[in-house]
């Protein structure tokens, strides 16, 4: 089965430049990393607060203790 990520990477890759977005070489790098498997540790990130006030990183918010990730709409 083909990589998503890939196709996409070479699709936006085929594109001119101005078409690409500014951040582009940074974007690319990101989705080519590979997924963690079941049970491995997630990488580090960080994320802005709700109000943007802020910053949370993975390390340091309850560390030794699982974290979940929910991505979705709550409306």
């Amino acid at each position: 089965m083909p990589d998503p990520a890939a196709e996409f990477i070479a699709q936006v890759d085929r594109a001119p430049a101005a078409a690409r977005p500014p951040n582009w070489e940074h974007v690319k790098a990101l989705m080519a990393r590979r997924a963690p498997a079941v049970g491995e540790p997630a990488p580090d990130f960080e994320l802005p607060t709700v109000d943007g006030r802020s910053r949370i990183r993975r390390s340091t918010f309850a560390p030794g203790r699982p974290l979940v990730l929910n991505f979705g709409s709550f409306t």
